[in-house]
């Protein structure tokens, strides 16, 4: 045991694989010194010098060999030189003995064996064509009549006998040892190792079940606390847009502004913590429509235009020349990165102007330029991390969480595009969205009754049956309505929405989802059963991934979150009621 210490010492940390090729190295280096010196003695007793010289050089080799290399952790480099010495010396061996009838022709073909035990498999086909070579070429030399050395003297060579087989049998029960000790060492660490992997993918499993749990959770709080904040959210912000219609002197109109300013930045903060977790969470889909590009630039204008002209802002879509009018895409994620940026503009520019502007060629681009504030350089790449602004004094000044530009560039990616901006200090900033470019043919024909930015007056007349059962929130949708000349009917419930679809035959629905009695999805569902084709919207507080999918398949037509934007509510009755035509699902 103690030499089998000294021989692994030089490779403490070596494998068992490893650890057998150098122990097999130092037997055949072993081999060298013990048997090595007995020829030398015969071959200087029978006058074959060249023997003697080059058995000399192979054993020596060897030994250095071993202790220059292997001895000092390059085991690969010192088992070549051990096992072309070994080669060596048997071939001159078995040329000085005579040729293939000696018995060192059985020690030439433990050579390729031996080079694969020391190095391996490769190092030992090198060695074995080498084997091959040597027979071959003794062969043909004896077969040519050429005189080789005329071996040992029948005496001395029956006295090799027992030097050469009981050594070549020792060499070979030797070798069988060390590959047992290998393999034991190899199946205790696959044992080992298999041991240690159960346990492991036993806690993973456990971590991945409890976190599977811990986002199941979080989902469902998220899902719960946006349609419960969302729900008063939405009367706040309704009923202050209703009484902002008003007669109010300046004093009350100041006060009033300030209340839905308050509740329009809540509203923000809300849909940025969700659609953050979103996009953390994996759950971000991505649809390919066919969009009408310019119409949808337009309705980002018409969407942010009163936030921009409070501040005496110019808002404009101005599209290039090469801008394409139809292409594929995915238009919420469009208009969310579309309607941030553009609101991030108008927030940081304080005169001049914010245009969108759309080009094609390779690439789709869509730009936000404005004549704000801009960036300094060093800061311009940090404005994408999540919680992340310019400077400290940005949060104190402008507000916001940070979490805007972070989910826009996360929404891009999702696109397979790019957001990057280039800025100015003092000049302004141009943030550029590029998209790959699918051109593509509308859905539908274009109609002036599917344009979302239709006027009050072409509402007037229609008869909107509204499924509300929050009392507040039936004052803000039907005060909303009135403002643009609609008639409006009122139900508390699904089971009352599809008596009164019936009774008077409306030309939409907005309809909630979560409601007493009878839910919006059921009334849906038996409006479309009694063959009921006209728009039902949903409206509703649930915006979590999967409940517009889940409206749609309720047999809805679209779907609009609260709390309701004015414009955004104009917009979906101009989409849907512009001409006074029933539409089906887009």
């Amino acid at each position: 045991m103690a030499s089998v210490r000294w021989i692994d010492a030089g490779n403490p940390e070596a494998g068992p694989v490893e650890r057998a090729q150098v122990r097999v190295q130092h037997l055949i280096v072993l081999l060298h010194v013990t048997v090595g010196p007995v020829y030398l003695v015969i071959f200087g007793w029978l006058g074959l010098k060249v023997a003697v010289l080059t058995l000399v050089f192979t054993i020596a080799g060897a030994v250095v060999g071993l202790l220059r290399f292997t001895r000092r952790g390059q085991a690969h480099i010192g088992g070549i030189v051990v096992s072309v010495g070994f080669f060596a010396t048997i071939t001159t061996a078995l040329v000085a003995r005579g040729g293939m009838t000696s018995n060192s022709a059985a020690w030439l073909l433990l050579a390729p064996v031996l080079a694969f035990m020391m190095v391996g498999p490769r190092h030992g086909v090198h060695i074995g064509a080498a084997t091959a070579a040597v027979f071959g070429g003794l062969w043909g030399i004896e077969q040519a009549g050429v005189p080789l050395p005329p071996g040992l003297p029948p005496d001395v060579a029956r006295l090799m006998i027992p030097v050469d087989y009981p050594i070549i049998a020792g060499v070979i029960a030797s070798l069988l040892w060390v590959q047992a000790g290998v393999w034991d060492r190899v199946i205790a660490q696959l044992d080992h190792s298999n041991t240690k992997l159960r346990d492991e993918v036993v806690e993973r499993e456990r971590a991945e079940r409890s976190a599977m749990d811990a986002a199941r959770a979080r989902y469902t709080f998220l899902a719960t606390m946006s349609h419960e904040i969302r729900t008063p959210l939405n009367g706040v912000l309704g009923l202050t847009e209703v009484l902002l219609h008003t007669e109010l002197n300046k004093d009350q109109r100041e006060l009033a502004s300030t209340v839905r300013d308050s509740g329009q930045l809540l509203r923000a903060l809300l849909d940025d913590v969700l659609d953050f977790s979103k996009i953390d969470s994996g759950r971000l889909e991505v649809e390919a429509v066919s969009i009408n590009l310019h119409q949808l630039c337009e309705e980002v204008v018409d969407l942010w235009r009163g936030p921009a002209g409070e501040r005496n802002l110019r808002l404009e879509s101005v599209p290039e020349p090469d801008a394409p009018k139809w292409i594929l895409g995915d238009p919420t994620k469009l208009k969310q990165v579309l309607g941030n940026l553009v609101s991030n503009a108008i927030k940081f520019t304080d005169q001049g102007h914010v245009h969108i502007v759309a080009s094609g060629g390779t690439q789709l681009r869509l730009e936000v330029q404005d004549t704000g504030i801009g960036l300094e350089p060093s800061t311009a790449e940090h404005i994408f991390e999540p919680f992340r602004q310019a400077d400290s004094t940005t949060t104190r000044r402008y507000g916001g969480t940070g979490l805007g530009l972070a989910i826009c560039r996360r929404l891009a990616e999702a696109m397979q595009g790019q957001l990057t901006v280039r800025s100015t200090p003092g000049e302004g900033a141009t943030f550029c969205l590029t998209l790959p470019l699918v051109e593509t043919e509308p859905d539908v024909q274009e109609d002036a009754s599917l344009q979302p930015n239709a006027q009050p007056n072409l509402l007037e007349g229609h008869r909107v049956l509204v499924a509300e059962d929050n009392p507040v929130n039936q004052v803000v949708v039907r005060r909303l309505l009135e403002r643009y000349g609609v008639q409006v009917v009122m139900a508390a419930d699904g089971e009352q929405c599809v008596q009164l679809w019936q009774e008077h035959q409306p030309d939409l629905i907005l309809m909630d989802c979560q409601m007493p009695v009878c839910d919006g999805y059921d009334a849906s569902r038996r409006i479309r059963e009694a063959q009921g084709e006209l728009p039902i919207i949903a409206v509703t507080a649930n915006t979590m991934p999967g409940d517009r999918a889940r409206s749609l398949d309720a047999g809805m037509n679209d779907h609009l979150g609260k709390p309701i934007r004015p414009a955004e509510l104009q917009a979906m009755l101009g989409r849907w009621l512009g001409a006074g035509k029933k539409i089906t699902t887009v």
